[in-house]
């Protein structure tokens, strides 16, 4: 796969093809490292001067193979772990051939991150994963189309260890309901007997929205939630700022409260 590599990611990959040579015993000459990375001579001379100035290598003799410092395997080994670790977690996960899940560690191994390195060890040696918060999620890609029922929950915002209910929770049904359609998902808050100045009002950002009113039911976009998604759990929670008043006017810190669903 031709793929731009820039000056760092050919070093490393030198490094990798040369610990690679070492841990076998196989001396590794110029000629066979232009052909596995597909450089031209003045490229090869660059890199070898890099990683030796960088203390990687040691100068070549004339007739001899390359020779890597101590340092230069231990930074070797590292790469060679890291593209055998993401090699082996995109099998597992994607279902990939060995071949085209090599193909792609070699794009990925140059850019992730320490943290995402380890994320991906810990899932190779104990199939452990991490829960992730997943903003704006579109939750017609986590259900089909319908009309699902899920727990719901007013707090008060300025008590947190315990939580407490807000008062305002008599005023809806226990249970919430999501829609999804083709085109959308959001949910209905399920009032009962609500004043009928009553307004609900939820976060846009750092901007405050009206929710729509039809009767004592609210409607809230999918997008007004927070959703904290668990793979060692099979509920997803929920989290929002909802603001009530009485007519039009935004609301103020006291009138906010917040709102919690459990879907599964």
């Amino acid at each position: 796969m031709n793929i731009p590599h820039s000056e760092e990611e050919k070093e490393e990959d030198f490094l990798e093809y040369l610990y690679m040579g070492w841990k076998s015993g196989t001396e590794i000459w110029p000629h066979q490292v232009k052909m596995h990375l597909e450089l031209m001579d003045a490229e090869l001379k660059r890199l070898e001067r890099g990683l030796m100035a960088s203390g990687y290598l040691r100068k070549r003799a004339e007739n001899s193979g390359y020779r890597l410092t101590e340092l230069g395997k231990v930074q070797g080994e590292e790469c060679l772990l890291r593209h055998h670790n993401l090699t082996q977690f995109l099998q597992m996960t994607c279902g990939l051939e060995e071949e085209e899940a090599e193909e792609n560690a070699c794009r990925m191994e140059h850019v992730i991150s320490g943290n995402v390195l380890q994320g991906v060890q810990e899932f190779l040696k104990y199939g452990e994963t991490y829960d992730r918060v997943v903003r704006d999620v579109d939750l017609r890609y986590l259900y089909p189309e319908g009309t699902y029922s899920f727990c719901m929950s007013l707090y008060r915002m300025e008590e947190r260890f315990p939580r407490r209910l807000a008062e305002e929770s008599e005023w809806f049904l226990e249970m919430a309901e999501l829609i999804v359609s083709d085109k959308e998902s959001f949910f209905i808050l399920h009032g009962k007997e609500i004043e009928k100045d009553c307004r609900l009002w939820y976060l846009d950002g750092e901007k405050w929205r009206m929710a729509k009113r039809e009767q004592n039911d609210f409607r809230l976009p999918q997008s007004a939630l927070t959703c904290t998604v668990s793979a060692a759990s099979p509920l997803t929670e929920c989290d929002g700022v909802l603001g009530i008043t009485e007519g039009i006017q935004k609301p103020e810190e006291a009138q906010c409260r917040e709102l919690n669903i459990h879907i599964w």
